[in-house]
């Protein structure tokens, strides 16, 4: 189960890397448009967010990780094998 998973998100990984430069100009583009203020984006909030998110999710994933070795290792093999082909 682990092996399949991993396979798929090694190959979504794969087309979004392919889709970088598109995905480069558009943040590019929203920089540029709160650097010039026409969108408001609020990056104090934004970095709180985040940091609640971490915090709350940062010991539960240790934990998870520790307890389901197998699905694990079986993930990373097929994140691996989804990343070559």
């Amino acid at each position: 189960m682990g092996g399949i998973a991993g396979y798929f998100i090694g190959s979504l990984i794969k087309w979004i890397l392919k889709m970088a430069i598109m995905i480069g100009v558009f943040v590019f583009l929203f920089f540029n448009m709160v650097y010039a203020d026409a969108i408001n984006f609020n990056l104090d909030e934004l970095v709180g967010t985040v940091t609640k998110f971490v915090d709350i999710l940062g010991p539960l994933g240790f934990t998870a990780l520790t307890s389901n070795a197998p699905f694990v290792g079986s993930f990373v093999a097929g994140l691996i094998l989804g990343l070559t082909r």
